[in-house]
């Protein structure tokens, strides 16, 4: 028996809305699975820099507790070099399952492509997953440099014949990049004035707190972790902290802008912990949530207070926003110092 057309045009729709129901459930469906399947396997979290610092440190005592949360195994895996360029292309070379993630104390690895050479990776190539702590640099002078405030160490500067030997902790790091925005500070409030450093880098926070105590250099950008416990005596003094506000550990230690330097107060860096872009979105919330459940433990907190670190939550949105002025920032004054890649 012949369907009438009015029957077969009533099927027709009734059958298309089925699908587009269908259709429209599916894709949360599949994303949710994803997420509660995950992680399927260990997860490793790679560490720019050598076993022993604050970073590791902080990247053990966070992977013990994502371990708990997420159930599957956290392996630490250091990879220093390039500045911690090494370790970003690890990562953005990954596969995105998000069993690969990285830990990192700086923007370092969305500004790499200007600073090393043959790395071609960007900002757009990660997925900042959560911020879980913020470090602060430092401006510290040894015991034999007479400055106690910046004004007074560029007035020294300007004065002493060689010039002042500026410590940071590695060519084209984050320290060295601080140094490069204090000179140009000191360029734009002093027009013309003489204000001749010469830089030395030193492999890491280790080396050169040596020199700066053994008076082998007359002053240093430092991190606040290898700092905090001599702010007085023990060969050097902290002249100024590079943020807003004053750290309540540090409460007698200006800021650069109670200084005059107002635009080298942002430079505290953000701890971020990130995956490769093409991760799926519903593992970056799964982690990101396990972040947060791992900063909200006591415990976890307690540790990384004792570590120096300066912890706090940012969320992936706050992280990426974080990170993308960062890129900004450092870029321009990469440029600005003529900064060639190594």
């Amino acid at each position: 028996m012949a369907i009438p057309f009015r029957a077969l045009v009533r099927r027709a729709r009734a059958l298309a809305l089925a699908g587009l129901t269908v259709g429209t459930l599916s894709g949360p469906a599949i994303a949710q699975s994803s997420e509660a399947a995950y992680p399927q396997g260990p997860i490793t979290l790679l560490v720019p820099f050598a076993p022993g610092g604050s970073l590791d440190a902080t990247a053990r005592v966070l992977g013990n507790k994502l371990k708990d949360i997420l159930g599957q195994p956290v392996v630490i895996a250091n990879r220093p070099g390039a500045g911690s360029a090494v370790a970003a292309r690890a990562l953005a070379t990954a596969k995105p399952d998000g069993l690969t993630l990285f830990i990192t104390s700086s923007s370092a690895f969305g500004i790499a492509h200007l600073l090393v050479r043959g790395h071609d990776f960007q900002l757009k190539d990660y997925a900042p997953i959560a911020g879980v702590g913020v470090y602060t640099s430092l401006f510290a002078v040894s015991d034999a440099t007479p400055a106690k405030s910046l004004s007074e160490l560029v007035e020294l500067a300007a004065k002493k014949p060689n010039g002042l030997n500026f410590c940071s902790t590695g060519v084209n790091g984050m320290n060295h990049l601080q140094l490069e925005m204090l000179r140009f500070a000191v360029q734009k409030k002093h027009p013309g004035a003489k204000f001749n450093i010469t830089h030395v880098p030193y492999n890491g926070v280790a080396p050169a707190m040596l020199a700066i105590k053994a008076g082998d250099v007359d002053a240093c950008v430092l991190p606040y972790s290898a700092l905090v416990k001599n702010t007085d005596g023990a060969g050097l003094r902290v002249i100024a902290m590079q943020r807003g506000t004053r750290l309540p550990m540090m409460p007698n230690v200006g800021t650069t802008g109670e200084q005059g330097y107002g635009e080298l107060d942002g430079n505290d860096q953000v701890v971020t912990i990130s995956a490769p872009a093409a991760t799926p979105r519903p593992v970056l919330r799964k982690l990101e949530e396990a972040v947060r459940a791992a900063m909200d433990d006591p415990l976890v907190m307690k540790s990384l207070n004792e570590l120096e670190v300066q912890p706090r939550f940012v969320d992936a949105a706050g992280a990426r926003r974080w990170l993308e002025g960062d890129v900004r920032k450092l870029a321009d004054v990469i440029q600005a110092a003529g900064l060639t890649g190594q």
